[in-house]
């Protein structure tokens, strides 16, 4: 059976990065990525995402070994129903943000996803709980 260790270097192959470009991205050591794949390292929730985010992969795939390569399809289908949010935000707000600001509002909400239980990320995406924190990242772009 295939470990978390193995998946990361696995998933990082994948990806098409060196141990290099990996440090380089997280900001730490060659050998600490090293220890990553060889189980010489303990891994937080955080480091964790931060890797599935820089492959390219859901965290929970690196955890329980489901075809690392790809996002989930219940991922993605959140990933666009947050989009959407975002977008309908922007209308009823008649901003234009930029780019990096949207991205920054979609990554938001994703993450505040995931740290749901999964029976609430099971669920229907509850727009109403979103607008709130979309309008604060939008605010700076409103006021301009």
């Amino acid at each position: 059976m295939e470990n978390l260790h193995k998946r990361i270097k696995g998933a990082r192959e994948e990806a098409g990065l060196t141990v290099t470009k990996v440090a380089e991205a997280l900001g730490v050591s060659r050998t600490q990525v090293w220890r990553m794949e060889n189980k010489s390292e303990t891994l937080t929730a955080v480091r964790l995402f931060e890797l599935a985010d820089l492959f390219g992969v859901d965290p929970r795939q690196l955890l329980h070994g489901e075809d690392a390569n790809r996002l989930s399809e219940q991922i993605l289908a959140r990933i666009g129903e947050i989009v959407l949010l975002v977008e309908a935000c922007v209308q009823e707000m008649e901003v234009r943000p930029a780019p990096e600001l949207v991205r920054d509002a979609v990554l938001e909400v994703l993450q505040q996803e995931a740290n749901q239980s999964l029976e609430v990320q099971n669920q229907p995406l509850d727009t109403k709980r979103y607008r709130g924190l979309i309008r604060l990242i939008f605010k700076p772009a409103k006021d301009q």
